[in-house]
């Protein structure tokens, strides 16, 4: 048995081809170390080793990396290089028993499988009717950056290879290396802005948009040289039959392939998951797609990004693809499929010369994507500092541009030498773009400016208020409604609410966000996601004729950006007050928390909303009226302590206490030391409370009284007597911080984006049933002392800001 494990036998031939001769046992299983094998003379645990060993590096240097801007090729690429044959590969004992040469055997072919089903799952992200809908905006820039570093990068190799021998093979190749490092990819782009956590903004999208155009462009030209040069292979037609066959395949996917998954979607009921024989069934598809691809001559690859393509995006078999497939192609297959690339890099094939010319090439190249993505933009009156960023986002390379890259080594396009001084291109060009880019763009500039106000406290009251609430779900469209009908709308002060569905994007790339008003009929495909909710807020539009306008949006997008997309819509919408659900849902039988990213999207809003923030807290207190059936009566509470959170949540309650049918008692809770003061015309806080005994003391329905509290116990004690006593309580957010009231409370405090009232109203022991309106009057600064527990990860810089300030007309009724 010892016999048949000895080591490899190596044979070069005359030609340089060479042959590995390896015994059938290195293949076969391990007994294991008791019984006396080394694990490592087989080749399930070396693959295993490997595996673990690149994920884990590559992990450690994302880690490293990303914080200060580099996107996740970066670390990706350099783990494959690092534990490659030119650097940790070089040393004896590791690639004897790491990397010996029976193990690429194996993990090549994994490798390559997982970029099938990679690069199948970045066609199921796309939305081709993106490229077909494109403006001309986004037309000019996506063919400026696939034409414009094409020309400059092939003059300057044309040029270039003056200085070269004609038998040299980077002078056979040189126009060939210009070509692919001109190309673009739309994933590679839209991983990058994922990355930078900019897919939401204006930048985003565009370069998103301009990327389907130029990727496709390259795509296509890419497809045509690579099957040109397999045609060039013999002296048939082949080349003919090739893009027949090719166009055969992409008839067969469209008008076979798709019918048969768009009847799969129409036989899952809505909202249930697709069955897994139906994911089957397109796994299957996926291979026979590769198959055919390598039966005709094609890279097995083209047929599973046709195939993704051809996949309806979104829910239900969209995003179900991409939630089974992602994380473990993501996470296991693509840091093997990297690593198998790092081992085609060799340091020692490089010399000085080529090195220098290839990167010179690489340069311009790169230069002519930037120009060419800037030369529209500043003429359509884009800043130049963003357009720059659109240049270098666009101008940054990926894993699509490795694969075209092993594609035309495979097919002797270019040889191993120029494969390594690419690859050296890519890495530090790319290294250097995303830095810059988190540097010079910061998608907030949008939404703020320099001295607007946007709040309730600052409104005038006889004219229109403009709200805006977020809705994750149809649970929370029956207390945003009550809380719209408590605010009072009328024919002399109408409200113009807009309600922005929220929805994480799943199983496609690109951000969608779709206007629901009934003359906007391009989106109507995708309104079944909102269709209660529509329904529900257009009815109460209708109860509520010339007192409240209701416009009504889907925003899909991940939760890391959908913050930016929020606050860009309050500020384009001049919204006083934005209003969102709380993360978790009380019911009649049990708690509800919704997942992690709720939370931090709250937290984001708090921080950078150009407008004042209302967390609600909906205990089934809302729940249980219906101003769309029946006349409602609500009794709402205020706690008033001090500070700008709490005169905003108080002028919020005095429109409310304008309307008929609700009763509104304000709470003041107050240090026995400012017991004694005149607080009016000394201080805001006592402006506002004077005009609410002035102008709603003497409507008996509505009350004022102050408590008296010497500290944080006293506090809980009144706060935990309301139990019972209000459908609604208002809170401010924040208070002074020199206040005794709170001491010791920040160690224990729950939610601390609801403040110390809030949170001691909601939290786990507490026994207060009713429902919690939180409210953060719109800030001055980002950061104020209250944020600094909500979460350490997130950095803000501190800068005065507000809203952009907009053309304001007179009110926003659809006819205007």
């Amino acid at each position: 048995m010892a016999e048949l494990n000895t080591s490899s036998t190596t044979v070069i031939f005359a030609n340089k081809t060479i042959w590995v001769c390896e015994k059938a046992a290195e293949f076969s299983k391990s007994k294991g170390i008791f019984f006396g094998d080394n694990p490592l003379h087989y080749m399930m645990p070396v693959l295993a080793l490997q595996t673990s060993l690149v994920s884990i590096l590559t992990t450690c240097l994302q880690l490293l990396l990303i914080p200060i801007g580099e996107s996740s090729f970066v670390p990706q690429m350099l783990a494959s290089l690092l534990m490659g044959p030119s650097a940790l590969g070089e040393i004896e004992t590791i690639r004897k028993w790491i990397f010996p040469p029976k193990s690429f055997y194996v993990s090549e072919t994994i490798a390559l499988f997982g970029s099938m089903t990679f690069m199948f799952l970045i066609g199921v992200k796309l939305d081709i009717r993106t490229v077909t809908r494109a403006g001309k905006k986004t037309w000019a820039i996506g063919v400026c950056c696939f034409v414009m570093p094409m020309i400059l990068s092939t003059f300057v190799a044309l040029i270039l290879r003056q200085m070269l021998s004609p038998e040299q093979t980077l002078h056979q190749s040189l126009l060939y290396i210009a070509f692919l490092l001109s190309i673009t990819s739309f994933h590679v782009t839209a991983t990058h802005l994922a990355d930078l956590k900019l897919l939401n903004s204006e930048i985003g999208r565009l370069a998103v948009s301009s990327s389907m155009v130029s990727g496709s462009l390259s795509a296509m030209a890419v497809m045509y040289i690579v099957t040109k040069k397999q045609s060039s292979l013999t002296n048939d037609n082949s080349f003919n039959w090739m893009m027949i066959s090719m166009i055969v395949l992409v008839v067969f996917i469209l008008f076979v392939l798709r019918p048969i998954m768009l009847w799969m979607i129409r036989q899952t009921p809505k909202g249930k998951p697709i069955k897994e024989s139906y994911i089957v069934c397109i796994f299957l598809m996926l291979m026979g797609c590769a198959f055919f691809s390598e039966c005709i001559g094609e890279h097995f690859l083209i047929g599973p990004i046709l195939l993704g393509i051809a996949v309806p995006e979104g829910p239900p078999l969209g995003s179900a693809l991409v939630e089974r497939l992602e994380t473990m192609i993501s996470a296991v297959f693509v840091p093997l499929y990297f690593l198998f690339s790092g081992t085609k890099f060799k340091f020692s094939l490089l010399d000085t010369p080529s090195f220098a010319i290839v990167q010179l090439v690489a340069i311009f190249s790169f230069c002519g994507k930037v120009l060419g993505a800037m030369l529209p933009s500043i003429y359509c009156k884009m800043p130049v500092a963003d357009a720059l960023s659109l240049g270098l986002l666009l101008s940054a390379q990926g894993i699509s541009q490795l694969l075209y890259l092993q594609s035309c080594l495979y097919l002797l396009i270019i040889d191993a030498q120029s494969y390594g001084n690419m690859v050296i291109s890519m890495i530090w060009l790319t290294g250097a773009t995303t830095p810059i880019v988190k540097f010079l763009y910061d998608p907030s500039k949008r939404y703020l400016s320099s001295n607007r106000r946007r709040t309730i406290e600052h409104s005038s009251p006889n004219v229109e208020l403009r709200l805006m609430a977020c809705i994750h779900s149809q649970e929370n469209t029956p207390p945003i409604i009550n809380v719209l009908e408590m605010s009072n709308p009328t024919q002399e002060s109408p409200i113009c609410f807009y309600v922005l569905h929220l929805i994480p994007l799943t199983g496609r790339s690109t951000p969608l966000f779709i206007d629901h008003q009934p003359s906007n009929k391009t989106n109507s495909l995708h309104s079944s996601h909102s269709q209660h909710i529509i329904n529900a807020f257009r009815s109460y539009e209708l109860q509520n004729l010339n007192k409240v306008v209701v416009n009504l949006f889907t925003s899909m997008s991940p939760y890391e950006t959908m913050h930016d997309e929020i606050c860009t819509q309050a500020a384009e919408k001049r919204a006083s007050m934005l209003i969102v659900p709380f993360h978790r849902q009380w019911t009649s039988t049990a708690i509800t928390e919704s997942a992690h990213p709720i939370r931090a999207l709250n937290r984001h809003l708090l921080r950078t909303a150009p407008c004042s923030v209302g967390i609600l807290v909906e205990r089934g207190a809302l729940n249980r009226y219906n101003p769309l059936t029946c006349v409602s009566f609500y009794s709402v509470g205020v706690i008033f302590i001090e500070g700008p959170d709490d005169r905003e949540a108080m002028a919020f309650a005095m429109r409310m206490a304008d309307h008929p049918n609700v009763r509104v008692t304000v709470i003041r809770l107050m240090e026995p030391r400012k017991k004694n003061r005149n607080l009016i015309n000394r201080d805001p806080d006592g402006d506002v409370i004077h005009k609410f005994k002035v102008d709603y003391i003497q409507i008996k329905r509505h009350d004022y009284r102050e408590e008296i509290v010497r500290d944080s116990v006293e506090v809980v004690n009144v706060l935990r007597s309301l139990e019972g006593c209000f459908d609604l309580i208002l809170v401010g957010r924040g208070h002074a911080s020199d206040s005794t009231l709170f001491t010791g409370m920040t160690e224990w405090n729950e939610y601390p984006e609801l403040g110390f009232v809030g949170d001691i109203l909601v939290s786990s022991d507490s026994t207060f049933d009713g429902s919690v309106l939180v409210v953060q009057q719109q800030k001055r600064s980002r950061v104020s002392h209250h944020d600094l527990h909500l979460d350490h990860a997130i950095n803000t810089r501190q800068e005065p800001f507000s809203i952009v300030e907009v053309p304001l007309d007179t009110k926003v009724w659809r006819n205007a």
